[in-house]
């Protein structure tokens, strides 16, 4: 290599060093997509009070969508006296919980493995005994999924879980007693469990694993009655030169539709909602309906789901002795999901273990800046209708 070829050589090589470097501090984004969804604009439940100063629980749960208050339901059923304290960073439904389609169906995004074929019965027995009001459809079935986290955070609480929302956890100290803290507090567990779907990767826990892939949704206004009569109940995925599409009827006369996924550099949890989102969703949407042309939509959001690389849920242990546990990777099914997989943690927490194909191992996602460049490669393939995993029954 002559000196002309080496300084090329160097200099490309500073280049891409340089480039990928500075894409670690400028494409991070420490923000948060703020829960601008149709169901929370309905109106918002009062929050509870933050933790302040240091404290003690038997069983400490980060996350307050379904599967850390189904969590904590399903503890103090077992362990009535259990102290039991949930610690959301926002409020109860925050996460993907409060931003989902409200649909609830059995399985996963890939089949019905062992015991997910009655998902659906389990959230209603849930809603009939505690007596949630959810705008519950039973025959569809759907409901608002706001509505429904907030009636789950009132049945944990009569129950005796201590519910703080405004209450984000920074860092997380293994030992015997595990000790999570954040801005003004700390709590000492003996046992922790880790609801937060897409946004445990920031906490340290299963980045390998579970990673957020953001996607976005809307309603239209209320529609005229033929108009919505003339719409399916439900809107199965669809696929166009794009983007994939679902949706749903939703409540006073509307039709609510999803699309799309994208992951953003580290882990990222803030998504501003491109344009391009929603005009390809808008254009896939009156490709299919040409009639909804004349209805813009009314709302728009988006936000972080969980996903894994096989597009189904993960539970996993980590910590001395397996005091900490994590599940998350629901891939867009983690309404009724997420609520067996709360079961499924108050279980293992008694030495219960949950369906095997739950603790499978998974192939562990790559770095930055190939986790990039990799997880957006394959999503913009699927997005499209190119490539697909094979379902199983």
């Amino acid at each position: 290599m002559n000196r002309r070829q080496f300084v090329k050589v160097t200099a490309l090589a500073g280049m891409g060093g340089a480039y990928f470097g500075a894409a670690h501090v400028l494409l991070r984004d420490e923000r948060w997509t703020p829960n601008r969804s149709f169901w929370v604009a309905r109106g918002r439940a009062p929050a509870s009070q933050p933790l302040r100063g240091e404290t003690e629980a038997d069983v400490g749960i980060i996350g307050a969508g379904v599967t850390g208050l189904s969590a904590a339901i399903h503890v103090l059923r077992r362990f009535p006296d259990a102290r039991v304290f949930v610690l959301e960073a926002h409020y109860a439904g925050y996460g993907a919980t409060g931003r989902s389609g409200g649909v609830i169906g059995p399985g996963t995004e890939m089949g019905t493995p062992p015991g997910t074929g009655d998902n659906p019965e389990f959230v209603l027995a849930l809603i009939d005994h505690f007596g949630i009001d959810c705008d519950l459809e039973r025959q569809r079935p759907q409901l608002d999924p706001y509505r429904y986290a907030v009636g789950l955070k009132r049945a944990a609480e009569a129950l005796g879980a201590k519910i703080y929302e405004g209450t984000r956890a920074v860092s997380i100290r293994h030992g015997a007693s595990v000790e999570v803290a954040g801005d003004g507090f700390v709590l000492r567990a003996k046992k922790l469990v880790l609801a937060t779907n897409g946004y445990t990767p920031r906490l340290g826990v299963a980045a390998e694993r579970i990673f957020p892939a953001h996607t976005g949704a809307a309603v239209t206004p209320p529609l005229p009655p033929e108009v919505l009569g003339a719409l399916p109940d439900a809107i199965h995925v669809m696929t166009s030169g794009e983007m994939y599409m679902w949706g749903r009827k939703a409540p006073e006369g509307r039709l609510l539709v999803g699309a799309g996924a994208k992951y953003f550099y580290g882990n990222g949890l803030h998504h501003d909602g491109e344009r391009f989102l929603f005009s390809a969703l808008r254009r896939a949407l009156e490709k299919a309906f040409p009639a909804l042309r004349h209805y813009p939509f009314e709302h728009a959001w988006t936000g972080p789901m969980g996903c894994t690389v096989d597009q189904e849920p993960v539970i996993g242990r980590e910590g001395e002795g397996g005091n900490v546990l994590y599940c998350g990777g629901y891939t867009g099914h983690g309404l009724a999901m997420g609520t067996k997989c709360g079961a499924f943690l108050a279980g293992m927490l008694e030495g219960e273990d949950p369906p095997s194909w739950l603790l499978r191992p998974t192939l562990p996602l790559p770095p930055e800046p190939l986790r990039y460049i990799a997880l957006n490669s394959v999503i913009h393939l699927m997005n499209i209708g190119v490539y697909r995993m094979a379902k199983h029954e």
